[in-house]
């Protein structure tokens, strides 16, 4: 299960299409507190529910850097101290001085700045 995070729900929609034509399940959510509310903690993993009502493991998260309340960098922050080896990928318009100033939270995760292409989402997910 990969979480779609971004207040542009239209993106996110977008991104959640293209993920179910290449037969991954994905959720969307509006806020960082939304996926926080949403997530389940199992045995150092996290989980989301599926469609079906079902829990999913999350493997992914793709995360918007501005997002009201909670920003992209301090949920990247908390999902890592609840499952450190989660892959992450940070999309954003933001400015780069933004992000050198946040440089130290943001490793060992994907940046793509907006717009992205496609290929480049599926190579940070590693589905390509």
């Amino acid at each position: 299960m990969v979480a779609l995070v971004d207040d542009e729900v239209q993106i996110a929609l977008g991104l959640q299409a293209v993920l179910s034509f290449k037969g991954l399940a994905s959720s969307v959510h509006d806020s960082a507190e939304s996926l926080l509310q949403a997530l389940t903690e199992r045995d150092g993993r996290l989980w989301l529910p599926g469609e079906d009502g079902t829990l999913a493991q999350l493997t992914a998260v793709v995360l918007d850097l501005n997002l009201p309340g909670m920003d992209g960098v301090e949920l990247a922050v908390r999902l890592r101290s609840l499952q450190p080896q989660l892959r992450l990928v940070m999309i954003t318009a933001a400015l780069q001085d933004r992000l050198q100033e946040r440089a130290q939270d943001l490793q060992d995760m994907t940046v793509l700045s907006k717009p992205f292409t496609l290929e480049a989402l599926e190579h940070a997910l590693q589905i390509a």
